[in-house]
């Protein structure tokens, strides 16, 4: 076990149907745990200022997890619920001219080249899927190349730096530069069909320690 920052940041988009579908991404910094529930949510507001250039308004933020060491089976720390506190923050990213939206399932890949080697001798890469992205018009086997892969690659510089800059869970390793592939990808929602649903989502905030008691910059208030 290992003392490092673990940050999962769950989303909600419509997905055939239903308008409360979630995909997550998780983070891992060097930097230390917060402190306390203030300084856990500007964490993750500020990772979703990032994030959010990513999606269009119908992505919403709607929790925020948080972790204080790298075990493989540790319960998080500190929780937020964005819905709870009020309007849940949405996307900025305006629909780009000659795009369109993905398929729910499908998603756009962004990876972080880093200074470590497998076990076998092959590059470690940190690697990030995003929903809701666009595809280009005239081949939708192709991200969108100026409004959403330009969109991603900005992302990808900024957001590696935070919190001490981004590792791994398994190890501490230092980020490098970054590729976002031209081709859109796939990554089968974990909620959807007989691989989840309603106990699934329950089951992810199982076992919080400490729950969010701060109001988020981001979340305006019903």
């Amino acid at each position: 076990m290992a003392t490092a920052t673990g940050l999962t940041l769950i989303k909600e988009f419509p997905y055939r149907g239903d308008a409360t579908e979630q995909f997550s991404n998780k983070y891992w910094f060097k930097g230390q745990p917060p402190g306390d529930s203030a300084s856990w949510l500007v964490l993750a507001d500020d990772v979703w200022m990032h994030e959010r250039t990513l999606f269009p308004t119908t992505v919403k933020l709607v929790h925020a997890y948080g972790y204080d060491n790298t075990d493989a089976n540790a319960n998080h720390v500190w929780s937020y619920d964005y819905a709870a506190a009020g309007t849940p923050p949405p996307g900025t990213l305006a629909p780009p001219v000659g795009g369109h939206l993905m398929a729910g399932d499908q998603a756009a890949l962004v990876e972080w080249k880093t200074d470590a080697l497998s076990t076998r001798g092959k590059m470690i890469y940190l690697r990030k899927y995003f929903h809701s992205g666009y595809v280009a018009d005239a081949d939708p086997d192709l991200l969108h190349a100026g409004g959403y892969r330009d969109v991603l690659d900005l992302y990808a510089g900024t957001v590696a730096p935070i919190h001490g800059g981004m590792r791994s869970q398994a190890r501490d390793l230092n980020v490098g530069l970054h590729v976002v592939p031209a081709y859109v990808t796939t990554r089968t929602l974990k909620h959807r069909g007989k691989r989840g649903g309603p106990a699934s989502r329950a089951g992810l905030a199982s076992s919080s320690a400490v729950t969010g008691s701060a109001q988020s910059s981001l979340a305006a208030p019903t």
